[in-house]
C-alpha cells in the first residue's frame, strides 16, 4: 500500500500570500492546475501534484454577476473599491467563484457585453488579520493612497495579538486527558481565528451564529487546528461543522479516535459529530412551489429539473460552487418576490431547505 504524506496546503498558501506569493498546485500527470489549490488532481485522479507559482498569470472572465441584483452593500466592497462576483478561469484550471475588486457596480454592462476580452490579474487584499486573493482587471495599478491603505492593514495585523495561551478550557468538561487537550485546543484555536478571548468560548460555541458569518476567519481556525493538531480538515467538510464541539469531534476522528464530546463536555464512544439539522420542508414534489424551487435549481446548476427532488442536497448532489447557487437565489427572488440572505443560504442545503425559507419569508 502507497503511504502518502499529506502537506498543511493552507498553511502554506496563506504564508505564500503574507509574502507576495499566489500559489496552486499542478498535477505531474497531465498538467492539470488546482487553484485554490488541492493536494490531488480534479481532473485525473492523480495524488501527486506540485507547487506553482501563480502571482503573476492572467485569466479569463467566465462569468460575471449583477452586483446589484445579488448582492447587498457590503463592507467588503467599501474596502475594495467596489466589487463584482466572477467565476474566473486560469489556463489549464477549472473556473473557480471570486471577486473582481477596484471597479465599479455601473462598469457591469460595459464587462459583461466583452466577456471574452476582459483579462484579470491576481490582486492580494490585506484584511484585518490575514491575507485574500481576490482579482482585478490587467491595466489596474494601486494608486499611492491604496498602497498605503493596503501598508496600514498589514502593519495593524502584524501587531496583532496572538495570544493562545492553552490554558482555556472552558466548556471541556470531565472527560479524559487527551480528550479534554484536544478539545481545549480547538478552543484556543478558535479563539485564534476569530480573535476573541478563549475563555469566552465553549464548545457549544456556534461558529457562524456566536463569533463570525466570515469563512475566512473559519479558514484561520482550521489552519491552526491543522499545525497544532497534525489532522488536514476538508474546507467542504467544514462548512458542515457547526459548535466547538463537532470541530472536536471531528479531529477525534481523523485521529481515529472513537470517543466524542457533547457540547455541554459530556462524552460518549463511537457517536458521530453533531451538524446543522435540516430543516426540511415536507411539502410533497408536487406542490406548486416546490416544483418552481427545482425549476430555479434546474436553470441555477444547468440541469434537467426531472432529475431534482426536494431531498437533492445542491452541493453534494449538484455542484459545490457557489456562483451556482447564486443563480439559483436569483431565480428564486425574482419567480417567487422573497429575498434570500446569502449567509442565510450557505445554511440550506436540501431542495426542501429552500421551499421552507421560502415559505418563512412569504409568511412574514
Amino acid at each position: 500500500m502507497k503511504v502518502i504524506e499529506m502537506e498543511r496546503i493552507v498553511k502554506k498558501y496563506y504564508d505564500a500570500l503574507e509574502e507576495g506569493k499566489v500559489l496552486g498546485r499542478k498535477c505531474t500527470a497531465c498538467g492539470h492546475i488546482e487553484y485554490p489549490p488541492y493536494l490531488a488532481c480534479n481532473e485525473c485522479g492523480n495524488l501527486d501534484t506540485e507547487w506553482v507559482d501563480l502571482t503573476n498569470v492572467r485569466a479569463h472572465v467566465k462569468q460575471i454577476i449583477p452586483p446589484l441584483q445579488v448582492f447587498p452593500e457590503t463592507e467588503w466592497k467599501n474596502q475594495n473599491g467596489g466589487y463584482i462576483p466572477i467565476a474566473v478561469s486560469i489556463d489549464g484550471a477549472d473556473a473557480y467563484d471570486t471577486s473582481l475588486v477596484h471597479v465599479d457596480a455601473d462598469r457591469y454592462d460595459e464587462l459583461h457585453d466583452n466577456l471574452e476580452n476582459v483579462i484579470v490579474k491576481p490582486y492580494i487584499v490585506q484584511g484585518e488579520d490575514t491575507k485574500v486573493v481576490a482579482w482585478v482587471l490587467e491595466d489596474y495599478e494601486d494608486s499611492p493612497e491604496e498602497l498605503a491603505r493596503q501598508a496600514q492593514l498589514a502593519k495593524n495585523a502584524d501587531t496583532a495579538s496572538d495570544d493562545k495561551d492553552s490554558s482555556q478550557t472552558a466548556g471541556v468538561g470531565a472527560m479524559s486527558e487527551e480528550v479534554s487537550k484536544i478539545a481545549a485546543t480547538v478552543i484556543d484555536c478558535a479563539a485564534a481565528g476569530y480573535e476573541v478571548d478563549a475563555s469566552s468560548i465553549t464548545l457549544a460555541t456556534d461558529i457562524r451564529e456566536d463569533l463570525s458569518n466570515q469563512s475566512m476567519k473559519m479558514i484561520v481556525m482550521i489552519s491552526e487546528i491543522e499545525e497544532r493538531l497534525g489532522v488536514t480538515i476538508d474546507i467542504p467538510d467544514a462548512g458542515n461543522l457547526n459548535t466547538l464541539a463537532d470541530f472536536t469531534n471531528k479531529v477525534l476522528e481523523l485521529k481515529g479516535m472513537s470517543e466524542r464530546v457533547a457540547a455541554d463536555g459530556a462524552m460518549s464512544a463511537g457517536t458521530s459529530s453533531s451538524s446543522a439539522s435540516s430543516t426540511a420542508a415536507s411539502s410533497p414534489a408536487d406542490d406548486e412551489l416546490t416544483k418552481t424551487v427545482i425549476e430555479c435549481a434546474a436553470a441555477g446548476y444547468e440541469v434537467d429539473a426531472s432529475t431534482i427532488t426536494p431531498q437533492t442536497d445542491i452541493r453534494e448532489d449538484l455542484s459545490n460552487q457557489s456562483m451556482k447557487m447564486i443563480v439559483m437565489i436569483s431565480e428564486i427572488e425574482e419567480r417567487l418576490g422573497v429575498t434570500i440572505d446569502i449567509p442565510d443560504a450557505g445554511n440550506l442545503n436540501t431542495i426542501a431547505d429552500f421551499v421552507q425559507k421560502v415559505k418563512e419569508l412569504q409568511n412574514k
